[in-house]
């Protein structure tokens, strides 16, 4: 993926079956743009789209996209946000990826914006 299309990665914590990755999400990227005029926010395909590029980049998962399910967008991801994406990769060749708002490190005790699993083959 383009390096402008990715939000900035300010932080990464690896634990013994995550991958958390600090993200700042600059007003300045083209997924804002037109995602609603006046109130605008990341679109959850690209949430999606995300979680699959940096787990890919992470080596957590290889394979082609084959589904998705129990996506649950909860709180939206506006310009300027900073969130945590927490990647958790499965031996079934399933990903499940949550966004949570804020830059604290205690990553638990912030409120979850999105979540959902994504499957690959």
């Amino acid at each position: 993926m383009d390096s402008s299309l990715l939000p900035a990665l300010l932080a990464r914590q690896a634990t013994s079956d995550s991958v958390q990755l600090l993200l700042h999400l600059s007003a300045d990227l083209p997924w804002f743009s037109g995602h609603f005029p006046g109130a605008p926010l990341l679109p959850g395909v690209t949430q999606l789209q995300l979680a699959i590029h940096f787990a890919r980049a992470e080596k957590l998962l290889t394979g082609e996209f084959q589904g998705m399910d129990q996506l649950k967008f909860q709180r939206p991801l506006r310009p300027d946000d900073h969130c945590w994406l927490i990647l958790r990769a499965h031996g079934d060749g399933q990903l499940r990826f949550e966004y949570r708002l804020g830059s604290a490190e205690d990553v638990d005790t912030l409120p979850l914006a999105s979540s959902g699993r994504v499957k690959l083959s």
